[in-house]
């Protein structure tokens, strides 16, 4: 059995670990690897309290470490250097055969700790320097983001294996890293989600969520899941919403996420009735139900440069859960659920989407799609799927 330390940093509102890797990781000890982790992290004790219980159950070992907010950036990046000791400690401790540093602070604390006897594997986790350019107002030609940007190459360097999400975060680290990393050293790994957690619900539990929700089993149902922020662009489920009601005017849209108080501001810009979107904060083991209970789901992404190494772990819950999609399919690969017509691309425009909705997802049609959407999921968004892609990234070494 070999051990792999995940280091990971982490803000209160992200729950990325206890719901996307700690599954994995969990699922991977059948495959020969015991993980656990370091997450450097800011907020109040009590928000840790969910990854406490996930690992603890899941008999992953766990190290929380405070990042210093003061001074900004240079304060996270005092602490991602500092951070080195307290990773080389919590390696020693757990005996740990590989490191595996996620995104670009555990990256440098990696890299300040300089001679590693263990192999290491670096999690891209997309292109967070430029993202920071693209929704944060980075200047492109800063020092900050060309600090980040050196970051992010030498950590593919000195990385044995690097994994990315899609072929295009890949292509772009390569030729960033330069011809020094050969193609194999970056692996893609898919963001699959449980299958036995996010599922399809029997029709009593559908009719139960919608009767707390207010929603009559009859009345069309547009479902969105997430973070708030301008690149998951919320004024567009509005606008489909809009559409919808043109000839449903009895349509609603309902709101999931763990910042409700963001909405409105999301949302300042575009017309809309709170009779009409429901905005609730459900816990995460309950997420599935809902988004079960829903005829559409909702997948808007802004399509910049950074977007191009996004996988949506929202695309995956959606079609486990028997959910069809309309949404961004440039990002992330979605070919098979478009090619499947679960996946509407948000190309075709609001009014054919709410046809779609209208003339298919609410007649008699909706049961054999559903299910389609589900079969979709299974295929290439399960979990299984992804323990399979990160023990062949974590073989190679």
């Amino acid at each position: 059995m070999k051990r792999v330390l995940f280091v990971t940093w982490d803000g209160p509102q992200v729950s990325y670990v206890e719901g996307l890797f700690v599954p994995i990781f969990k699922a991977l000890g059948g495959r020969g690897f015991h993980f656990d982790i370091v997450q450097f992290r800011w907020g109040s004790d009590d928000t840790a309290e969910p990854l406490k219980r996930v690992c603890a159950d899941a008999g992953i070992g766990l190290r929380l470490h405070n990042v210093l907010r003061r001074g900004g950036s240079m304060g996270a990046m005092a602490t991602a250097v500092v951070g080195a000791r307290a990773v080389r400690s919590a390696a020693a401790a757990f005996g740990s055969d590989v490191i595996m540093p996620r995104s670009l602070m555990p990256a440098l604390a990696i890299l300040a700790g300089r001679r590693w006897t263990q192999p290491i594997i670096f999690d891209a986790d997309g292109l967070p320097a430029d993202e920071r350019v693209e929704f944060a107002g980075v200047d492109a030609n800063g020092a900050p983001y060309r600090l980040l940007r050196e970051i992010e190459a030498s950590m593919v360097r000195k990385a044995d294996i690097t994994i990315a999400r899609t072929d295009a975060a890949r292509d772009i680290l390569l030729a960033r890293a330069g011809p020094v990393v050969s193609p194999a050293r970056v692996r893609i790994v898919t963001n699959g989600r449980d299958a036995t957690l996010f599922a399809p619900i029997p029709q009593a539990e559908r009719v139960r969520i919608r009767t707390e929700l207010g929603v009559a089993t009859d009345t069309p149902l547009i479902v969105y899941a997430g973070s708030v922020g301008p690149q998951y662009r919320l004024e567009e489920s509005v606008g489909l919403l809009a559409a919808v009601r043109r000839k449903r005017p009895d349509a609603k849209l309902l709101i999931l996420t763990g910042s409700p108080d963001l909405v409105p501001d999301a949302l300042a810009a575009v017309p809309y009735s709170p009779h009409h979107v429901i905005v609730r904060r459900v816990p995460p083991d309950a997420v599935s139900a809902y988004l079960a209970s829903a005829d559409l789901a909702t997948a808007y992404r802004n399509t910049g440069f950074s977007m191009r190494a996004v996988a949506p772990v929202k695309v995956a819950e959606y079609l486990l859960c028997g959910t069809p999609v309309v949404g961004t399919a440039a990002i992330g690969d979605v070919r098979s659920a478009v090619a499947a017509g679960v996946f509407m691309d948000e190309s075709a425009g609001h009014d054919a989407a709410a046809e779609w909705l209208e003339e298919r997802l609410m007649t008699a049609d909706a049961e054999d799609i559903r299910r389609y959407a589900r079969e979709i999921g299974l295929a290439h968004f399960s979990l299984d799927r992804a323990v399979g892609d990160y023990a062949t990234a974590l073989e190679a070494i």
